[in-house]
């Protein structure tokens, strides 16, 4: 058999292949083979989050036509009703795009389909967040979660600004996973999938010890939802327009003007790329922070 028999009967496999797949809807291949792929692809908490969007998106009726014949318009008015229906932002879009565009490429592996219709969908423009607190507004606002009713509250907020972790990694926390002043991140409590070490200032550890003292149990912290508390004590400290989330922000661009290395920076955050962590980072014409210590904030 020549190259040319050979290319011939690679193609007549090719469209067999796709005619088994003619009526197959994409919620069928989502449920049948992706979120299979999924599940042996990612860990834990990844898997989760992956699983609750991909519920979503099964929601709309777009994905009860044949996948092959899903057009680019398709998914622009699934963009646009999602937008609608949930009130999310735009860059919860991209979110979503960047899941639909994996999906089609895994399917063009499979066979399933010859076309990505969410390849030339441009992302939607992102506003950027720049916000960071100041060296007074870190003192003001670990007295106001000093004094809250939740007594987990000031810990937990001085873990974020002390080491950047995510407020889920923070609040699930085991004290076997402390080992001197580091404390390893498993694989599947990370978006990577890869364990990360977390490297615990003295000055933190000091105060985490103390805690522990009179707290037990193998979770260093209890509640798992302080998001209220939270609010509260940055009403009462006079702190406006800021998230949980901003703390870990806080703590890049604190490093960032203290002269850390942008790529030290990138790995204590467990960032998989510059460019996530360049996201984190304050632009210096919207604000800048104080001239303070690195991480000195007690």
């Amino acid at each position: 058999m020549d190259s040319l028999e050979v290319l011939q009967q690679i193609n007549i496999l090719s469209s067999a292949i796709l005619s088994n797949f003619n009526h197959i809807t994409l919620k069928e291949y989502i449920d049948k083979y992706y979120i299979p792929f999924q599940k042996n692809a990612k860990t834990g908490a990844n898997f989760k989050h992956i699983l609750g969007q991909l519920n979503i998106i099964s929601g709309y009726e777009f994905t009860d036509m044949t996948i092959n014949t899903i057009s680019e318009n398709d998914i622009i008015n699934f963009f646009n009703l999602l937008k609608k229906d949930r009130g999310i932002k735009q860059a919860t879009i991209n979110r979503y795009r960047s899941l639909l565009n994996h999906i089609f490429n895994t399917a063009m592996k499979d066979k399933v389909v010859n076309h990505n219709p969410v390849k030339y969908i441009k992302r939607y423009k992102e506003k950027s967040r720049n916000r960071v607190l100041s060296s007074n507004e870190i003192k003001a606002l670990l007295q106001a979660c000093s004094d809250s009713r939740n007594q987990e509250l000031y810990y937990i907020v001085l873990v974020a600004i002390y080491t950047g972790m995510r407020y889920s990694n923070i609040v699930n926390m085991k004290r076997s996973n402390i080992k001197g002043n580091v404390y390893q991140l498993d694989g599947n409590e990370t978006k990577s999938g890869k364990s990360q070490l977390i490297y615990l200032h003295q000055d933190l550890m000091n105060e985490l010890n103390g805690y522990m003292k009179y707290h037990t149990g193998s979770y260093i912290f209890k509640s798992k939802y302080i998001l209220g508390s939270f609010k509260t004590a940055c009403n009462k400290a006079g702190i406006e327009n800021f998230r949980f989330h901003d703390l870990r922000r806080t703590f890049a661009t604190t490093l960032l003007y203290n002269n850390v290395n942008i790529v030290t920076i990138s790995n204590m955050l467990g960032h998989s790329s510059l460019l996530m962590t360049q996201k984190y980072l304050a632009n210096d014409s919207k604000k800048e922070l104080d001239a303070i210590n690195k991480l000195c904030f007690i």
